[in-house]
């Protein structure tokens, strides 16, 4: 309950009826959005655990090859997430979100159950290649959808609320994920990482009739708001739509033509790329990084991995609350991108201490996470229209192209040297690179 109160915009609060306004909608949609998104996302952590089992399964013993293959793999689900991000995008915008992301959650729940099929690392791959089809449109659909019930005022705090979906899934999908694995393996001859991706379906299933029968498309079409509420939200649309400035200071129509020549359209999928890079790298590979420590028991394993997530809770409310209330948007992305940059080095320097690993990865965790769901204040101040939604998309999709590099290089040069250390140094030079590029942006187009 206190989540998405500290997700309203405080300076609305002046006003009692739009901070009733805002907040009614905010509990109406925002449970919905992030309980999918928890849905979804518990897919990653349950990878990231069934490595253990899976691997050895699949490759039938052969485990020199394990690090590699699911390097591989995890870095496939985004090859087919980068084919289907402006599609679905676009078929968003067309049929609404309550029916394309219902049939987004249908298809993925149906791809998860029918993974514990799998026996060898081509079905591994298809399979992950599938998924990453059926899950391309979810996350910059709803960043798109956001924008269509909140204003800019409004935004960071509402896509940080939503994208807490990643650290709430790890936390309760570590433990969740560790107990399945050691205390149901074997259970009908399933195996605990086959019982991981059987359960995961139902839940996305259900969470699909939920989104088809409680979502409305946009808020003019929602009948649990007054002609009166939807006038206010119409009007506090159209006083924060923001400038569209070209780069010679003068107002500027966007296309989709003029908006892939802009160098700005550039900047912006680099840095969407940095992050994806940092957040990717890590969310596959957390368990094992505190595995080679020492730790043995999965269970351990999943209750060790709710710490780096319970602070990235905390820090991306915090951040998007502060970017909110300051209007301020390059330095709380870029300072987070810093102290990113600093922890993975540390990480890759002591593997095997179990303090310093945790310490490291609960801020590398945090910080890389923080970003996310800053950055999109940056597109969505600059690029308005018809182009926006096509735009979102396609940021969003040669950006993954980082979490499929990012989670295969780890795999990589942990087969090839045996350390985390090569590969935490160019996540490191990732996150240095976006910060640079996010100074770069000028103020006076995303601070507002």
């Amino acid at each position: 309950m206190a989540t998405v109160d500290a997700a309203i915009d405080r300076t609305i609060l002046a006003n009692p009826d739009k901070s009733k306004l805002y907040r009614k909608i905010a509990w109406r949609i925002m449970p919905i959005l992030l309980i999918s998104y928890i849905v979804g996302y518990l897919d990653r952590v349950g990878i990231s655990f069934s490595k253990f089992q899976m691997m050895p399964d699949i490759l039938q013993g052969n485990v020199s090859m394990a690090e590699a293959v699911y390097g591989l793999g995890a870095g496939v689900f985004f090859i087919g997430y980068i084919i289907a991000g402006v599609p679905s995008n676009i078929l968003l915008s067309k049929y609404g979100a309550r029916k394309v992301i219902a049939l987004l959650m249908l298809v993925w729940g149906a791809i998860s159950m029918l993974s514990i099929f799998i026996t060898n690392p081509t079905q591994f791959y298809l399979a992950r290649f599938l998924l990453g089809l059926a899950e391309a449109g979810f996350y910059p659909g709803v960043i798109l959808y956001l924008t269509m019930w909140f204003p800019s005022s409004q935004r960071a705090k509402m896509t940080a609320l939503f994208v807490c979906g990643i650290p709430v899934s790890n936390i309760i999908g570590g433990p969740l994920c560790g107990w399945i694995i050691e205390n149901m393996n074997g259970m009908f001859e399933l195996s605990g990482w086959q019982w991981l991706f059987f359960i995961s379906g139902p839940r996305a299933l259900l969470i699909a009739v939920v989104i088809f029968f409680f979502l409305d498309n946009t808020y003019q079409s929602a009948k649990w708001l007054s002609p009166q509420e939807k006038e206010m939200i119409t009007q506090d649309m159209v006083q924060g739509a923001s400038k569209k400035i070209g780069a010679d200071g003068a107002a500027q129509e966007w296309t989709m033509k003029t908006m892939l020549k802009s160098s700005a359209f550039t900047k912006m999928w680099l840095i969407c790329f940095c992050t994806v890079m940092g957040q990717g790298g890590l969310a596959f590979w957390v368990p094992t990084m505190i595995r080679d420590t020492g730790v043995r028991s999965v269970l351990d394993i999943g209750l060790l991995t709710m710490l780096p997530y319970m602070l990235a809770v905390v820090a991306m409310l915090l951040a998007a609350r502060s970017s909110d209330k300051h209007r301020e948007r390059r330095w709380h992305i870029i300072v987070p991108f810093c102290i990113a940059a600093v922890s993975l080095i540390f990480i890759g320097l002591f593997p095997d201490n179990k303090a310093i690993v945790m310490v490291a990865l609960c801020i590398a965790v945090a910080s890389s996470l923080v970003p996310s769901p800053l950055f999109w204040s940056l597109p969505n101040a600059i690029f308005t229209g018809t182009c926006a939604a096509a735009g979102i998309a396609l940021i969003n999709s040669i950006a993954n192209i980082g979490g499929f590099i990012s989670p295969y290089i780890i795999g990589y040069f942990k087969n090839t040297t045996d350390s985390n250390l090569v590969a935490m140094c160019v996540l490191s030079s990732m996150m240095i690179l976006g910060a640079i590029l996010t100074y770069s942006v000028p103020a006076k187009l995303v601070n507002k």
